[in-house]
């Protein structure tokens, strides 16, 4: 993780303890775009989303960043669910910023519809 994501967490951290909203999502935001796997930023930002009575997002932010991979990745084993688990792993790879991840998991998904 880079220094600057690290500092954009620890602002984010503070603009919250004041309940300076708006900062805290701004900041923590900025950590996550530049660190998506920076799990206490994703909670930290789930935390201020949900403080500003955005629930919804928050438990987006959250699903995104933690075991949406993994079940993706089981149901890929499952006969018949290999386009779908594709196609939802390459979601949670966009907002995670694994574009490349991403990218491959699009391939996988659209092998099927091409043959």
């Amino acid at each position: 993780m880079s220094a600057v994501a690290r500092r954009y967490y620890e602002r984010g951290r503070h603009a919250l303890e004041v309940n300076d909203l708006e900062s805290a999502q701004e900041a923590l935001r900025a950590a996550l775009d530049l660190a998506p796997t920076f799990g206490n930023a994703r909670v930290a930002y789930a935390v201020a989303l949900a403080r500003a009575n955005d629930c919804p997002r928050a438990a987006t932010v959250l699903r995104a960043g933690f075991g949406a991979e993994e079940a993706f990745q089981t149901a890929a084993q499952t006969p018949g669910f290999e386009v779908r688990a594709a196609s939802g792993l390459a979601r949670v790879y966009a907002r995670l910023g694994r574009y490349r991840d991403m990218a491959a998991q699009l391939k996988r998904a659209a092998r099927p519809a091409a043959g």
